[in-house]
């Protein structure tokens, strides 16, 4: 080597074009060309192909998913809170009115209405909400006070000769939106896998 030479040295990728080279430096390893074209792919932000297992194994989450919890309330913003609010859940062959909660209320707390304690009865059929059937119904009421929660969610109430406990409607909504982020976040991976745009739902 003559004095004053530097050995010339190969880089893995070339200075001019910006493609990776076949020719690697001496004690190097040798680097697949299609592992160099997938490393340019992701830094470049394109998306790299899912393999086969991979969709199976998405398409399989989902789909057991679905099977277990084919009534998932869906929700296009998170559910704002609603402290003063109640719930009592009832199966939907009981086929209560708002006169039968109404009298159950007044049974526990009388004059209820009149006095502004419970400012509102609502009634929610979930099976409309949810597209489905099987999910209980919910009446919605909502006190103006936590003593009057308080009482409410220590007696409950009797309807028809039958007890029912009343919960905190923020509980169920918190847990019906968890389950709703659950499912999303699965049917996102699957369409991404699929090269399908998340719709609007998700």
């Amino acid at each position: 080597m003559s004095g004053g030479m530097q050995p010339e040295v190969e880089t893995l990728y070339s200075s001019t074009a910006g493609n990776p080279s076949t020719h690697t430096e001496a004690g190097a390893l040798p680097v697949d060309i299609e592992t160099l074209e997938e490393m340019q792919t992701r830094s470049l932000g394109r998306p790299v192909k899912p393999s086969t297992q991979y969709l199976r194994q998405v398409i399989a989450e989902y789909e057991a998913l679905d099977r277990e919890l084919p009534c998932i309330r869906k929700f296009p913003t998170p559910p704002s809170a609603q402290p003063l609010c109640l719930c009592m859940e009832t199966l939907p062959e009981e086929d209560l009115t708002h006169l039968q909660v109404l009298e159950a209320l007044e049974a526990r707390l009388p004059g209820a209405m009149e006095s502004g304690r419970v400012t509102s009865i609502r009634f929610e059929n979930m099976n409309v909400i949810c597209g489905t059937a099987g999910r209980q119904d919910r009446w919605l009421i909502t006190v103006t006070d936590f003593q009057t929660r308080s009482r409410l969610l220590s007696c409950g109430l009797r309807v028809r000769g039958l007890e029912h406990p009343l919960v905190r409607h923020d509980e169920l909504l918190r847990a019906d939106y968890r389950l709703h982020l659950r499912r999303s976040g699965v049917r996102r991976r699957m369409l991404e896998a699929l090269g399908a745009e998340p719709s609007e739902e998700d």
